[in-house]
């Protein structure tokens, strides 16, 4: 049972700033962002990946990325796309093709 209080004190104290009038946070934690989308990615995440493909080896991708998902849908989208993400996301694409 003190597990389960914990638990509950724990939660009084975050959902209150989850709300939509809570300030930003000031930096993500313990996490890279993805190069292809700049998706935080954790160092538990299954999707934390390296691809050594091309001239330029693309890590940290998130799952969606790696997958070629982000890719696919900004190409059906026709959106433009920074220079350097849409050569991580291609590098990806031609690797795992």
């Amino acid at each position: 049972m003190g597990l389960w209080a914990e638990a509950g004190e724990n939660l009084l104290r975050i959902v209150p700033l989850l709300g939509p009038d809570a300030p930003p946070a000031d930096e993500l934690e313990d996490c890279r962002l993805c190069p292809g989308c700049y998706r935080p990615v954790y160092e538990s995440s299954s999707s934390h990946t390296l691809i050594r493909a091309g001239p330029m080896p693309v890590i940290r991708l998130c799952r969606l990325c790696a997958e070629g998902t982000t890719l696919r849908s900004l190409r059906q989208m026709d959106v433009p796309v920074d220079p350097q993400q849409r050569a991580a996301l291609e590098t990806v694409a031609a690797a795992m093709a």
